[in-house]
């Protein structure tokens, strides 16, 4: 059985923290099979909850949350509410239970969307959770590069990167074919791929996007999913996507920001300076599911996107750096596709590319612009790594599997 990257990190937040763990990421990425796991001993409906299941959901509701029968509370006993959040009163409900029982319980709360823990007409969990994002497998993930090793990323700027070896190569490859997805990636079957990505993304609008909200117009907002692959890798417009599906700009914003929150995908804003030529509007888009783009370069820069984002999620979420990802663009239209940086201050610079060796001349502009301290210019090919001098700009060109090998 795969081990997520994250297990280890919540078993020990269970032996040092008191705060309930909410596990939040894309639908079928794996948060109940790793929340069970952490279950020693598994009871369904006793110390597992999912509310999609019928008959947890009158236990809930008729038992637990009105009180009339005690929750499983021995020392250390781990209990999970798995998809919690559709359940509108949620917050509350979890709240009293965590209240009680706390001293003796760790908890854990999973969510296919985001879960806003601020008090928004209910009771607020600030100070009694922490966030953990699941995200796709990756490669280091699969590698399991991550374990044993001081995270730091003034670290992973330092590390030296190879030439990769096949079974690296061939990982990355694998990765970029069929997903970051464990079922579809573990198969390796283009047709099941296809038959598995149409039952997702119709579970993503008719049961995920359906509960957090009431829409009139859901076949328009089938249509914005369809849209949003083919604009990946540039700043969204949302003005022409308006255009395309004739409903209000307020509208089609509105309906992007409920499909991050769904983990169909992600935006990366642009990185802005006072008093700079810099874009400060747009956002990019990507998608937690890269197989849906059909372009091979669009496709790669995304799967590049998700392998940073995790690595910036997990820096984060165990308080080992504050960090952030960006992009860069000005109003001349050079553009680097992604910008590390650790509270506010920039780090390093990311371009991807297909093939091409030369440095993107855009890295070395703004590397000297930011005054980062590296640019990097990863290639899709298994080159070996070239360094580049212009001045006091360096620019490493360096094989992508390599380089992803290093994160988490």
């Amino acid at each position: 059985m795969l081990k997520r990257y994250i297990e280890d990190a919540i078993i020990n937040h269970f032996k040092e923290l008191r705060q309930l763990v909410i596990l939040v990421g894309p639908r079928q990425v794996g948060k109940t099979t790793l929340a069970k796991n952490l279950i020693p001993d598994l009871k369904q409906g006793v110390n597992y909850f999912n509310w999609d299941i019928a008959a947890h959901r009158k236990i809930l509701l008729t038992q637990i949350f009105s009180g009339k029968v005690e929750l499983k509370s021995g020392e250390k006993d781990v209990l999970v509410f798995d998809e919690i959040h559709k359940y509108p009163r949620w917050k509350n409900a979890i709240k009293g239970l965590f209240d009680k029982y706390e001293p003796n319980t760790h908890w854990i709360i999973t969510g296919s969307a985001v879960l806003d823990v601020y008090r928004k007409g209910q009771d607020s969990l600030v100070g009694r959770s922490f966030n953990y994002h699941l995200c796709p497998l990756t490669v280091a993930e699969l590698f399991e590069t991550y374990r044993n090793k001081i995270f730091s990323l003034d670290t992973l700027l330092e590390t030296e990167i190879s030439k990769p070896d096949d079974e690296t190569q061939n990982t990355f490859d694998s990765l970029l074919k069929f997903g970051g997805f464990p079922e579809p990636y573990l198969k390796k079957s283009d047709s099941f791929l296809r038959r598995w990505r149409a039952t997702r993304l119709d579970k993503l609008i008719n049961q995920d996007l359906a509960s957090i909200e009431h829409l009139k117009h859901l076949a328009l907002v089938e249509k914005l999913m369809f849209l949003l692959p083919e604009r990946v890798g540039s700043p969204l417009s949302t003005n022409s996507l308006r255009e395309d599906l004739e409903v209000h700009f307020a509208t089609v914003k509105h309906w992007i920001g409920l499909l991050e929150k769904i983990f169909y995908g992600f935006a990366i804003y642009p990185y802005t300076v006072q008093s700079s030529r810099m874009l400060k509007k747009e956002a990019k888009w990507y998608l937690w599911d890269w197989t849906e783009i059909d372009n091979e370069g669009f496709r790669f820069e995304n799967m590049v996107a998700v392998h940073l984002l995790k690595y910036v999620h997990y820096m984060n979420d165990l308080g080992i750096d504050e960090l952030s990802l960006h992009y860069v663009r000005d109003k001349e239209k050079r553009e680097a596709d992604f910008l590390i940086c650790r509270k506010r201050k920039p780090l390093l610079l990311v371009e991807c590319k297909l093939h091409d060796i030369t440095p993107s001349k855009s890295l070395s502009h703004f590397a000297r612009i930011l005054t980062t301290k590296n640019a990097i210019q990863l290639v899709r090919d298994d080159i070996d790594p070239i360094t580049f001098r212009y001045d006091r700009i360096k620019v490493d060109v360096l094989p992508a599997s390599s380089f992803l090998r290093e994160l988490v």
